[in-house]
């Protein structure tokens, strides 16, 4: 009796821990801080938040459940990221539109992504541009193709006056 309870709490044990292990916990909510951007083509600008520091990219737009109709989520790094490292939708509640951006801040890759359902991360599939890339905007899905955003268009922050008027 008793080598079968060892047996067993050795395998509940390695189960646990396998189970632990694989576990992706949810970064804690952030404070951001917000700006105007302009968008090539679009009349009215964005309100963003602004992604800079490595919890506030980490957390990001999770758990939102809702985000404005000109309202986005601007992730700005110091240093090229690479073209396979992509997003995720993993515990993200709305659908988005994601613009990689190059480093004057032309969109190079856009994806429109749908939230992924899975409490596994590993189930959430990743939205990689093939392209290196600076900064990242995510706004609502649809917002891209409702105002016929392409490819090359470039995305800026507005002037102190809050105007995004003939800036190149």
């Amino acid at each position: 009796m008793g080598r079968i309870s060892t047996c067993l709490m050795a395998i509940l044990v390695l189960v646990s821990v396998s189970a632990w292990s694989q576990q992706w916990s949810v970064p804690a909510p952030q404070q951001f801080d917000r700006a105007v951007a302009c968008l090539e083509g679009v009349q009215s600008p964005l309100l963003v938040e602004l992604a800079d520091t490595q919890a506030q990219q980490a957390r990001g737009l999770m758990q939102r459940e809702y985000l404005g109709k000109y309202e986005g989520m601007l992730f700005r790094y110091d240093h090229k990221r690479p073209g396979y490292g992509g997003f995720w939708m993993y515990q993200t509640l709305i659908p988005l539109d994601i613009a990689y951006l190059d480093k004057q801040g032309k969109i190079v890759k856009t994806f429109t992504m749908r939230p992924c359902g899975s409490n596994d991360p590993n189930q959430c599939r990743s939205y990689s541009p093939g392209k290196p890339y600076w900064s990242v905007l995510e706004v609502n899905a649809g917002f891209f193709e409702e105002h016929n955003v392409r490819l090359g268009d470039r995305i800026y922050l507005a002037d102190e006056n809050g105007s995004c008027k003939n800036k190149k």
